[in-house]
């Protein structure tokens, strides 16, 4: 398992204010926002970001409608290649993931598995719609 992020600090306050819009926007499917603490180095004492948002996507199914609960990675592709958010479709999002993954050097196999399945599922629908 890969554990690493990215934090962007935005100086402007009207750019804040245009960022945090179109976060709330995008990320609207989570049901819950945190605020916390960036460690670039694990083993620093203090935090190189402070109060960075952080989107939750909570397992309470009356909270988060998108949640599957334990769920097979077939299942789960399935909600991936019907599902489509307002910055696009998500499978998208995943193929972009796999790929900023694999050249971080990260080799996720949930998320490999994720993008085989979806792939696969893409072409079958693809063939027998042809």
């Amino acid at each position: 398992m890969c554990q690493w992020g990215a934090a962007y600090k935005i100086s402007k306050k009207e750019d804040q204010e245009v960022a945090t819009t179109y976060l709330e926007v995008r990320e609207k499917q989570y049901d819950q926002k945190a605020y916390v603490d960036f460690y670039t180095d694990p083993t620093a004492d203090t935090p190189a970001v402070s109060e960075v948002i952080v989107y939750i996507a909570s397992p309470d199914k009356k909270q988060n409608v998108n949640y599957l609960g334990p769920a097979s990675t077939e299942d789960i592709a399935k909600q991936i290649v019907k599902a489509e958010g307002p910055s696009g479709p998500n499978r998208d999002y995943l193929f972009q993931l796999e790929k900023a993954l694999l050249q971080f050097g990260c080799k996720d196999k949930h998320v490999i598995d994720l993008a085989t399945e979806v792939r696969r599922i893409i072409a079958e629908t693809e063939w027998t719609s042809a």
